[in-house]
């Protein structure tokens, strides 16, 4: 079997730069990355925000907890979320 030096030589330069630019996209997105991460999701929110889970109010008694149940039920099926 005859190994021509010249294909050798083409075959490790293209595997040397092809390592080269593997490892120059890597780091690039590495740079990258932290640039289009989001922010903390569980931080405490700020300014006008409004407080998901606060002080509830208490039912009032002229209301049927059933209606009241059976009205969400029944925007659950019809808007499915």
């Amino acid at each position: 079997m005859v190994i021509s030096l010249r294909r050798l030589k083409r075959w490790s330069q293209f595997l040397l730069l092809f390592v080269l630019f593997t490892l120059l996209l890597y780091q690039l997105f590495a740079f990258l990355v932290p640039l289009f991460k989001p922010d903390y999701m569980y931080k405490e929110p700020s300014g006008g925000a409004v407080k998901v889970f606060g002080q509830h109010e208490e039912p009032r008694v002229d209301e049927a907890p059933m209606k009241k149940i059976k009205e969400r039920l029944l925007i659950f099926y019809w808007l499915g979320e």
